[in-house]
Formats: structure tokens, sequence, C-alpha cells
């Protein structure tokens, strides 16, 4: 899957509309690029910012998308009615009575999407949804009444009363498609019949590292750890599996490292580091930050690097050396290593990582009257071969905290 389009209106700081492409012209080969027809989609793009400019506003923003798209919300839980909101809304007065738009445009093997819908009620309904496939139609929604392009109406009509299909408020009408379980899906395959069954691949294809939803559901490194344990005793595979790339991975960092032991049950148990020089095992708690981050999430971007797909990595400078965060973003501009085109989205405060990009896959965000914009490197009058770390850090593109009025600040309080 590649992401090569998203857009979105009032949604969090996104107050009027902002939206970033991240694909180009041209058939010629360029490293850190898919070629796909005439264009090629960037596989790195680097978001750069003062801090609460937006750039986690933006990941978020595609998290909700994806969201949106697969999991369904349910209106009751137990017996117990929920009040879900599926989007958080820009609370500007200017936007109390303004629905939140948001939009992807996405490649999965060779067929090409766009997905778009509002929502309204403060984030709690949606009202309008519409699917592109090849620059097609699949369906629309406007309320929670289904209409079908005309070509899949007549196919699928034989077996379904088209017309008698509706969506529930509070979800996707795609998510109830994507949905297995639910009865528009088993009834007559419809999934298959409207030939979108390969958007299942939405549900696997994305690796989330942000403080909204890390990799394992948490909202960092820490409780990303506490589930990767309980994963284990339950005997999930997959994390067994991982282990045996955590394990020589960590011990690059520490050579004296010998193995991870995860013991226990649900009730109790231990996750530690065994060390060859050590009489003891270590708490993986004990352990440095940035080795707690590498055993978070490193198997999951190692998957998504094998099997394609996209990573959202929400500060890559947090807690890495700035050379190892170099090491990470590289592998996805790395033919031999990135065979499936995963593709990486992150954002930094360390200004090396201008390096690794072209201008137009380094995106620079600021806050300005109440809204987050967005531009590109290659917006301005920058060549390739120009420092582009220097004109950042001199202002010249924007994106970065005031410290004189920082300080002017701190004086007046002191």
């Amino acid at each position: 899957m590649l992401i090569t389009r998203i857009k979105a209106s009032n949604f969090y700081g996104i107050k009027d509309p902002i939206e970033v492409s991240f694909t180009e012209g041209g058939e010629k080969e360029k490293i850190g690029y898919a070629n796909k027809g005439k264009e090629r989609v960037s596989l790195i793009s680097g978001f750069y910012g003062a801090n609460a400019s937006g750039k986690s506003t933006i990941f978020h923003a595609i998290d909700t998308i994806t969201r949106v798209m697969v999991s369904r919300q349910q209106d009751v839980i137990n017996g117990i009615k929920q009040d879900t909101i599926i989007a958080t809304p820009n609370y500007h007065i200017s936007m109390q009575t303004q629905p939140i738009v948001m939009e992807i445009d996405f490649i999965i093997n060779e067929d090409s999407y766009h997905y778009s819908f509002s929502i309204v009620n403060e984030g709690r309904e949606i009202d309008q949804e519409v699917l592109y496939k090849n620059n097609k139609e699949v369906f629309t929604r406007k309320d929670n009444k289904i209409s079908f392009e005309t070509s899949i109406k007549n196919k699928i009509s034989t077996t379904l009363l088209t017309e008698n299909i509706t969506a529930p408020k509070k979800s996707s009408f795609l998510s109830v498609l994507l949905d297995d379980s639910s009865d528009i899906s088993v009834f007559s395959n419809l999934k298959e019949g409207i030939g979108i069954s390969n958007l299942n691949k939405i549900k696997t294809d994305f690796c989330f590292i942000t403080d909204k939803r890390s990799v394992q559901i948490g909202q960092n490194s820490i409780s990303g750890l506490l589930n990767f344990a309980l994963r284990y005793i339950n005997g999930d595979k997959n994390v067994k599996d991982s282990l045996n790339i955590i394990n020589p991975i960590t011990k690059y960092f520490e050579p004296s490292f010998e193995q991870f032991i995860i013991k226990g049950d649900q009730k109790s148990f231990s996750f530690d580091a065994q060390y060859s020089n050590f009489y003891k095992l270590i708490p993986i708690m004990e352990l440095s930050a940035g080795t707690r981050e590498l055993v978070s999430y490193i198997s999951e971007i190692i998957r998504i690097l094998k099997n394609g797909g996209v990573v959202i990595y929400d500060e890559t400078s947090k807690f890495y050396h700035p050379d190892m965060e170099i090491a990470i973003l590289n592998l996805f501009k790395d033919k031999d290593i990135n065979k499936n085109n995963a593709q990486i989205f992150f954002s930094s405060h360390n200004h090396e990582t201008f390096d690794l990009l072209q201008n137009d896959q380094a995106h620079i965000l600021e806050k300005k009257d109440d809204n987050i914009t967005v531009s590109k490197v290659s917006d301005y009058d920058v060549k390739e071969r120009d420092n582009v770390k220097r004109i950042y850090r001199l202002g010249s593109l924007g994106g970065i905290p005031n410290t004189i009025d920082f300080n002017r600040i701190i004086n007046n309080l002191l």
C-alpha cells in the first residue's frame, strides 16, 4: 500500500483545508521513490516544525482516516449506550457548524483509490462518504443511504436489493463492507462483487508509532512493552517470532546482552534482559529509553519493510542517537532492503535528517492565525544542492520556535 495524498479540514488544529501530496511527475527511477505509471510516489516523507506546530496532527489525521475505513463503531457496549467521538473537530468559533472533512488517495497493488468522508454533530456521525477505484465511483453515501455506480449495481442487483442498503450513523459503510462478521459482507459476498476485497490489506499494512496509537495500541513504548509481554504469554506466534529479530538487534547495541526472557501469566509476569556479565536478570523497564523504544517497535518496522505497507513514526528523534535515527530511516531508501516499497512518514527535530530527503519530501509545518499550514521545501527558492539544514535553521523556511521570545518570557517570570 502507498499513500499518495491526504486532505483534512476542521480536524484538531487544522481549521482551513490542508492538502499534502506525496507524488511527483516523472517515469525515471529515483532513490526514495516508487514508480507508478507516469508518477513517482515518495517512500520517505519528513515533517518538521516547532512544538505544537501540527506534526502529530497530520499523523493523527492519517490514523483517523484509516480507523474510519476499517473500524466499526459500537453504539451500545454491554447494554450501555456510547457517546462515541469518531473524530475531534477544530474548536475555533468559526468552525462550530462546519463538518469534519477528510480525504485520502492510495494505491494497493496496481489499483488506485480515492476515499473521502465528512463527519457532523461535533465528530459523532458520518453523513457523507464516497469511494473511487481507478477513477470510477464504487459507492456514495448521503446520510445513511447508499448508492452504487450503475455497472456495480447491475452486477450485484441479481442477488441483493441495493436500494435497501443503509449505513450506520457512527460507522463508515466501507468498514461494514470490510467486516467479515457483518450481515452485508456475508450476504452475497458483496465486497468481492464490487471488487474491493484487497482493501482488507489496510487492516494489516499500517504500523503507527505515535502518542495517539503506538504499534501495540499503547501511548508510549512502556505500555507497548507490557502489551508485547502479555501477547507472548498468551502464545501469540508473531510475538515469539519477533524475539528472533529483537534479540540480535539489541545485542548490536549492547554486546554483553544475551536474550529477553518473558515469564508468568496474565496476572503476574516478568519481562527481563539477560546479560553475560551480570549475575541477575535486569527488568526491561531499567534499560535505556533508546533500547526500550527499539524493542517496542523494530520488529513491526521490519515486518512492514519485508511485506510492504506504511509506517507512521512520530518523533524519531525522541530517544535515538541522531546517527541511529538516520540509519533506521535510511532503511526505506535502500532498495536491497525495501524491496516491496514500504513507505514511512516521520517527524523529527533533528535537522540532519534533511540530508535524507529530496526537497519535495520535506514538509514544514507552522501554526498561523489559529490554523496549521504545511508547505514543502520545494515550494521555496531552494535548490537540491543547497544546504537545506542551514536555511531551515536560519528561519527562512519557517517552522522553528521563537527562542528570543521564549527567553524574554522566562526572564520576566524570573
